[in-house]
């Protein structure tokens, strides 16, 4: 055996001992999944093949050799189906169904090679020749041979189409699992292509071009496979994948190329000669196309690229001015945060062909997120309970990302561990591209996108588009923020507004009951008295749940129901409900007026104020008078007292004014209250006073229907 046979059995027995351990390393290290198990079958098939493969060759023995190349011939008719199924593993967590899908290709692929050498073996050579100056036999074709290597190249180029897809369409820290391994078996089936395009082309089988060609590409891919077998040690099941992309798919250019490349190297080897000019040239051409591979692969390369088309060669994706226009139209109705993120989050739904969009703001709680907007998720506007930890690193590396990015694909090497360690909750979120909501210099929370509907990447003008959404839509909701705050700060204006009102109306209730107490020592033999005290408390206990009912009304403090009726009857029953101090005279003036729509328990309390606060007005001595009369188209109500008067200054600013008042002790909420009630019935309330000339209330309300609900 001469020097050239020795390198060529040390090569091959390089090649199967890496290939055995590779596949021995995948299922010791690796976990117990379906992909190891075929990754490992198929690399102890070339192991084998390569093994059996170089005792043919080297068999002095012509039947020897014929025997050991029928054993091969049935291994190699194995591995295109091993490394296909492998191929719909790989990347994928429902195998089985994908089985289903590809079950007559697999089949094909199975069975189709395997039936040549098994079935019609003693035609599969047609004749051998033997060099006159020394060397290996040369096998020649029969046709069972020649329908043999053709059926291969079919199950090569598919599981290659397989394999490109599952890499083309990860991303992130999965391509960054995968990208050795996937280039390196690609790189090998496509010098298996090449070697089975030589059999079919010559229909001979040269020693060299089966064995050493083969296991020089095969260490090389090996090479490449163990940096992502001692990289992860896991072979991802969960990479994201499309199926509509056949015309842009590298394989077909892989393929391609390696046919051109065949006649282009039969005519240098043609010229060149020498023992070794055909396998070097063919392994430096192999070598060639994987560093190609490996660039035109490089995350930095495509986006490079993409960024510079993008922007300065090729007509805009999108219409900008059409998508502010109808981002305006969605979002300038909305009247609440959960309204602004389901309309932006459709809006980028429908632009982006993205089914799930989820917008989540940051609460303030470190363990809170909350799902403002989604077109996948339920509960929009409810907390989330997360943990503190998660929730904080996650906002930990948002806040130093100004613009969109894709999570599971990037160059950052803490983002890509991140990422690896926090998968299942960054799947809960449907995270997988991230536009932060950013106003200044405060992050409201973040946009979370899933995958595209027909699986294409993110490209710079998406990028920028959903920047410019992120920002709006950040802008928009701290300002429905800040209405919701002023909104909540009107409200518990109104609450303290009410339960002054309320207490206010208790206060009327503890004034009558306190002149019935003072007249008490000096009636307390009078039957009558003693009737109308006990009518009194009944009343004051019956207005005392009715203001309670009221308080949980808060939202209806302005509302009146008002019905057909005369105001007279309202204002004997509140004078009736009256007991003044003796030295006060209350005279009533009525004019016949006519019917009009009023709340009787509202204008009660109008009559009620007005009466006592005259009352206190001339300080138990003075006379009162209640007038009602008809005026254009108004009843008038008049309370006219002959006390002290108002003072112009306060009468003209605070006189109907909330929480002013002219008395000690007083609340200013009577009047305010009167004015609230008397403009829920369209009228209106004024007041004529002088210093020292009393003062007189008038009440106006419309003849016309008031309008209901107001």
């Amino acid at each position: 055996m001469d020097f050239s046979q020795n390198i060529e059995l040390y090569i091959i027995f390089i090649a199967a001992l890496f290939s055995a351990v590779l596949a021995l390393y995948a299922l010791v290290k690796g976990p117990h999944s379906i992909s190891h198990r075929f990754f490992a079958l198929g690399m102890f098939l070339l192991a084998a093949e390569l093994t059996v493969g170089g005792m043919a060759y080297h068999q002095k023995n012509l039947l020897d050799q014929l025997m050991w190349l029928r054993i091969r011939n049935v291994i190699t008719a194995l591995i295109p189906g091993a490394w296909f199924l492998f191929a719909l593993s790989f990347g994928e967590r429902d195998f089985k169904q994908r089985l289903i899908k590809w079950k007559w290709v697999t089949l094909g692929i199975l069975l189709l090679p395997l039936s040549f050498p098994v079935l019609l073996n003693p035609s599969f050579y047609e004749g051998v020749s033997v060099p006159a100056g020394g060397g290996h036999s040369v096998f020649h074709l029969g046709w069972p041979g020649y329908l043999f290597y053709l059926s291969l190249i079919p199950g090569f180029v598919v599981l290659m189409f397989v394999l490109e897809n599952t890499l083309r369409f990860s991303r992130g820290i999965k391509r960054w699992q995968i990208k050795f391994l996937t280039l390196g078996v690609l790189g090998f089936f496509a010098v298996r292509i090449f070697v089975s395009s030589q059999a079919i082309l010559f229909r001979t089988l040269n020693p060299e071009m089966e064995l050493f060609l083969p296991a020089g590409a095969l260490i090389l891919a090996n090479m490449f496979i163990a940096i992502t077998l001692f990289r992860s040690r896991i072979l991802p099941e969960d990479i994201y994948l499309s199926g509509g992309f056949i015309k842009r798919s590298l394989v077909l250019m892989v393929v391609g190329t390696y046919l051109v490349l065949v006649g282009v190297l039969t005519k240098v080897l043609s010229l060149l000669g020498g023992p070794f000019s055909y396998e070097l040239l063919g392994l430096a051409v192999f070598a060639a196309l994987l560093l190609l591979s490996a660039i035109l692969f490089s995350d930095r390369v495509k986006f490079a690229v993409n960024t510079f088309v993008s922007r300065h060669l090729s007509r805009p994706k999108y219409d900008y001015r059409k998508t502010w226009i109808t981002f305006t139209e969605r979002t300038a109705n909305s009247r609440n945060i959960r309204d602004l993120a389901g309309n932006t989050a459709s809006l980028l739904s429908e632009m982006l062909e993205i089914l799930s969009v989820n917008i989540w703001l940051f609460g303030e709680g470190e363990a809170t997120l909350s799902l403002a907007g989604s077109t996948s998720l339920s509960g929009s506007g409810d907390l989330v309970e997360m943990s503190p930890g998660l929730v904080a690193s996650l906002k930990k590396r948002l806040a130093v990302r100004e613009s969109p990015f894709d999570l599971f694909d990037s160059t950052d090497s803490a983002l890509r561990q991140y990422t690896e360690e926090n998968e299942a909750f960054l799947e809960s979120l449907g995270l997988r591209y991230c536009a932060p909501l950013w106003l200044g210099s405060d992050l409201l929370g973040f946009i979370a996108l899933d995958d595209r509907v027909r699986g294409e990447p993110m490209g710079v003008e998406e990028y920028d588009l959903m920047g410019t959404i992120a920002g709006q839509a950040a802008t928009s909701i701290q300002s429905l923020q800040l209405s919701e705050r002023l909104q909540n700060a009107r409200e518990m204006e109104a609450l303290s507004k009410f339960s002054a009102f309320f207490v206010h109306d208790l206060k009327n209730v503890a004034s009558k009951l306190s002149m019935m107490l003072q007249n008490f020592p000096d009636h307390l033999n009078s039957e009558e008295f003693r009737h109308d005290a006990l009518k009194l408390v009944s009343q004051s206990v019956d207005k005392i749940n009715v203001l309670s009912r009221r308080m949980a009304e808060l939202r209806e403090m302005s509302i009146v129901h008002p019905e057909p009726g005369s105001i007279e009857p309202v204002v004997n029953r509140c004078l009736a409900e009256m007991e003044p101090p003796s030295g006060v005279s209350i005279e009533k003036q009525y004019q016949e007026v006519p019917e009009i729509m009023i709340d009787h328990e509202q204008i009660s309390k109008v009559v009620t104020n007005l009466v006592l606060n005259a009352i206190e007005a001339v300080d138990g001595n003075g006379a009162i008078i209640v007038r009602t009369y008809r005026q254009n188209g108004w009843v008038v109500l008049e309370v006219e007292d002959d006390g002290p008067g108002v003072e112009e200054a306060f009468l003209s600013t605070s006189l109907f004014g909330p929480f002013k008042s002219t008395k000690p002790n007083g609340l200013g909420i009577g009047l305010y209250q009167c004015r609230t009630i008397v403009e829920a019935h369209g009228g209106r309330i004024s007041v004529k006073s002088r210093p020292g000339e009393g003062a007189v209330f008038e009440v106006y309300l419309p003849v016309v229907s008031a309008k209901k609900g107001v």
